[in-house]
């Protein structure tokens, strides 16, 4: 741009140098071209100026398409970003969905396992309230103590009469009880047998044994 406006003002001067003969002579050429020269240095300056200035604007608009280009890879960074955040969200409500059924799942199978219990609570009362009905007084029946010895011994616990056998058991007592054993330890009819063996041997044992009946009156 520089080149062209020389060349123009070159022109000029041509021109003017050649129009001499019109401005009447010599010194009015010396002032023409004064004046050109000044011109021509005026539209240099600004040809200058203008030129400093589109190379400030490029540099400018340069780096404006470089902030530009820094600003679209980021916004595709956060997109990208952003795109994996949603994944991760959806895979987590997916999770949590699955969750969430599972509890409502074991919350029915609670309620059914509680359901359930109440209902075998309920029969279990119903059956102790039968019991009860079938069943008054409950007594324990002490049966005659055996006989002091070594070997062996009886003793026959009967409920009275009205009453019903439900259990019943034995005791014990005196010296070598600890070398006895139940020969029989039942029912017998209505009643109660527990017969006792000593396997010790000792010549000095001194136990007895006493049966035990439970019965029930209605």
């Amino acid at each position: 741009m520089k080149r062209r406006y020389v060349v123009l003002s070159l022109a000029a001067v041509l021109a003017l140098a050649l129009t001499v003969p019109a401005f009447g002579g010599p010194t009015n050429i010396v002032s023409a071209l004064t004046k050109v020269k000044k011109t021509a240095n005026k539209a240099l300056k600004q040809a200058q100026a203008a030129s400093a200035a589109a190379a400030a604007a490029q540099s400018t608009a340069s780096a404006a398409g470089s902030s530009a280009d820094a600003a679209g890879k980021a916004a595709k960074s956060a997109q990208t970003t952003a795109n994996e955040g949603v994944t991760l969200a959806k895979a987590a409500q997916t999770t949590a969905n699955s969750a969430l059924s599972t509890a409502n799942s074991a919350k029915t199978d609670a309620a059914g396992a509680k359901a359930t219990a109440d209902a075998a609570a309920a029969a279990a009362a119903a059956a102790q309230a039968t019991a009860d009905s079938k069943f008054g007084q409950v007594v324990t029946v002490t049966g005659p103590a055996s006989a002091l010895n070594k070997s062996n011994g009886l003793s026959f616990a009967e409920c009275p009469a009205g009453s019903s056998l439900t259990g019943g058991g034995y005791r014990t007592s005196g010296g070598g009880v600890s070398e006895t054993v139940p020969f029989w330890n039942g029912p017998y009819g209505n009643a109660w047998l527990a017969d006792m063996e000593g396997i010790g041997g000792e010549a000095a044992a001194t136990w007895s044994v006493v049966g035990l009946a439970q019965c029930a009156k209605p």
